[in-house]
C-alpha cells in the first residue's frame, strides 16, 4: 500500500489473513520482576510492572492502582521488599511534588533516562490543572513542567483509571529525547469542551532545558496542529476513543479495550484509526491469537521501557503475557490498517 512503512511481517495483499498478535516481549534485563505472574485484579491489588533498569539488582518493581487514581504507588526490590528511599518512603502520592495535585493522570517509564514520567492533576481549579514530574529509583521527585491550567474542558477529570484518558508518548517515540504528547480526541475546540462534533486537543509537553517544537522550555501546551487534518470533524455524543498506541510512522492509533472472552485469550476488541486522514474506528476486533485476557471490566496499555503493558482498570482483571515491544505493536498496528483498508 502506498506510504505503509515497511517492516517484518507486514502482509500487504489483497489476500493476506487477518492479523495475528506479536509475540510478547520479556527482556532478561527486566524479567522475570516481582510480581510478573500477572494475575491482578485493579480493585483489589497493586499492578506489577517491571522497575528501574538501574535499580542494581534483578527483579525489582513498581506497583500501579488503577481503580482510584489517588492511591500511593510503591516500588518492591526483586524479593517483594517494599522500597523506603525518598518519596517511596509510604507510598509515592500524587501530592507529593505539591499537595495540591491530588489525581494521577497518566504514567510513562522511560528506558533511557531511567525516570519514570507522571502527569499529575490538580482538580481543584476549574478547568483542571496539569502539571509533569518524575520520580527515579531514589525517590528523587522534580517537576519537569510549570503548572498548565488547560482551557478545554474535555480535558478535565483524565484520571488515570479510566479507559478513556489518553496515553502519554514521546514524539519520534524514541525514549530518552523529543517532546511528550497526550491526544484527546473527544474534544470540541471551537467551543473548548467535549461537545459532539469533535477535531481533538492536544497537549504537548516539553521538559528539556530548552525550546523545542516551539514549545518553551519546561512548559506544555494545547495545540490541535497534527491531530487530525484541519477542518475535519468527527464522532457524535457516543465517540470516545481514549487510550491508543501510536501514533504510528504511518499515523496509525488504536488499542484493544476490553476482550469478549471470560475465560480465556479470546478475541479482544477496541479502537483503530488513522490520524492523517481523521478516519477513527470503534469496537473494532483487534486480531487473532491475543495472548492475555481481561474481564469484569476493561483494560488499557501503558508505555514501560520501551514496551506497551496492558493493565487492569476499574474493578477488572489481566492475565496472560501481556508484555509487548512497541517497535512490535506498532508493526502490528499497520498490519491492522492494512487490513481494514485505513492504510
Amino acid at each position: 500500500m502506498a506510504g505503509l512503512t515497511r517492516a517484518i511481517n507486514i502482509v500487504t495483499s489483497k489476500n493476506r489473513a487477518f492479523p495475528n498478535w506479536p509475540t510478547p516481549y520479556m527482556p532478561s534485563e527486566s524479567w522475570p520482576f516481582y510480581g510478573s505472574h500477572n494475575y491482578a485484579q485493579a480493585s483489589t491489588d497493586n499492578v506489577n510492572l517491571p522497575g528501574f533498569l538501574d535499580f542494581g539488582s534483578v527483579g525489582s518493581s513498581i506497583s500501579l492502582y488503577a481503580y482510584d487514581s489517588d492511591n500511593a504507588q510503591f516500588m518492591y526490590n526483586g524479593q517483594g521488599t517494599t522500597q523506603t528511599a525518598g518519596s517511596w518512603n509510604s507510598g509515592f502520592s500524587p501530592g507529593d511534588g505539591a499537595a495540591a495535585y491530588d489525581q494521577w493522570s497518566a504514567f510513562y517509564m522511560d528506558r533511557v533516562d531511567n525516570k519514570l514520567y507522571v502527569m499529575v492533576i490538580d482538580t481543584s481549579t476549574d478547568p483542571d490543572t496539569y502539571r509533569m514530574m518524575t520520580i527515579d529509583k531514589d525517590g528523587t521527585t522534580a517537576f519537569v513542567t510549570a503548572a498548565y491550567q488547560v482551557t478545554n474542558t474535555a480535558l478535565n477529570n483524565m484520571k488515570f483509571s479510566f479507559d478513556s484518558t489518553p496515553l502519554l508518548y514521546r514524539v519520534g517515540m524514541v525514549d530518552g529525547t523529543g517532546n511528550f504528547r497526550m491526544d484527546r480526541f473527544r474534544a470540541n475546540t471551537p467551543n473548548d469542551n467535549n461537545t459532539a462534533p469533535y477535531d481533538g486537543v492536544r497537549l504537548e509537553i516539553n521538559t528539556s532545558s530548552g525550546t523545542v517544537n516551539s514549545i518553551s522550555a519546561n512548559t506544555m501546551v494545547e495545540t490541535t496542529d497534527g491531530l487530525i487534518p484541519n477542518n475535519i470533524f468527527i464522532g457524535n455524543s457516543s465517540f470516545s476513543p481514549g487510550c491508543v498506541m501510536g501514533p504510528t510512522d504511518n499515523g496509525i492509533i488504536g488499542s484493544p479495550i476490553y476482550s469478549s472472552n471470560t475465560s480465556y485469550q479470546g478475541q479482544p476488541y477496541g479502537i483503530l484509526g488513522n490520524m492523517n486522514t481523521g478516519q477513527i474506528n470503534q469496537n473494532v476486533a483487534f486480531g487473532n491469537n491475543c495472548p492475555f485476557y481481561g474481564w469484569t471490566s476493561g483494560f488499557k496499555p501503558i508505555p514501560w521501557l520501551g514496551s506497551y503493558l496492558f493493565h487492569p482498570v476499574g474493578s477488572g482483571y489481566v492475565s496472560g503475557m501481556n508484555n509487548f515491544s512497541r517497535t512490535d505493536i506498532h508493526a502490528f498496528l499497520d498490519e491492522l490498517a492494512v487490513w481494514y483498508g485505513l492504510l
